[in-house]
């Protein structure tokens, strides 16, 4: 088994016998964030998410945390340069995407438009069944109102399951 590094695990801010891996972290301070919601209140770094340090704490924090160096390098670095050779024309193009007057894409209208088979989820019994039947209307299934649908003329084809009160037939006794 892989050896865990130091560096590999972390403690829990709200209760530092919480011991586990750096990638479990976020998944447990969920969980021990509402255990303790009442009792302990951390506030969150500004440069990183995942420090949580309590009040008294926080102003020094901010001024040495290690994810601070990486926004203020950012935040006071020049802009790049724009030279000639990394310039060109504005593209034109015919379609444009901004514009309002082309109708939204709905792909229900498009499902039900299209030859697409659609199954009725999460509806209720009288939903599917009005789904079911406006489904084959669509389609244009040959459906018979006096029918409970393909299972009836299914039920028609099965033979009869044996039945013990039958008679059976005699073997001639030798």
């Amino acid at each position: 088994m892989q050896s865990l590094e130091e560096r590999d695990m972390v403690s829990c801010p709200y209760n530092k016998e919480h011991v586990m891996l750096r990638r479990k972290y976020q998944q447990h301070i969920i969980k021990c964030r509402e255990l303790h919601k009442d009792t302990v209140e951390l506030f969150v770094c500004p440069f990183n998410k995942a420090h949580l340090i309590p009040e008294p704490e926080f102003y020094q924090h901010t001024k040495s945390c290690d994810d601070r160096k990486i926004i203020v390098q950012y935040l006071t670095s020049e802009p790049a340069e724009l030279r000639a050779d990394t310039r060109h024309d504005k593209i034109e193009a015919e379609e444009n995407w901004d514009d309002d007057r082309e109708e939204d894409y709905n792909p229900q209208v498009y499902c039900a438009q299209a030859n697409i088979v659609r199954e009725p989820k999460g509806m209720f019994p009288a939903q599917r069944k009005a789904f079911i039947k406006e489904e084959r209307r669509r389609r244009g299934d040959k459906y018979d109102e006096d029918q409970t649908g393909p299972s009836k003329s299914r039920a028609e084809k099965r033979p009869t399951p044996y039945n013990s009160n039958q008679q059976r037939s005699k073997r001639p006794d030798n």
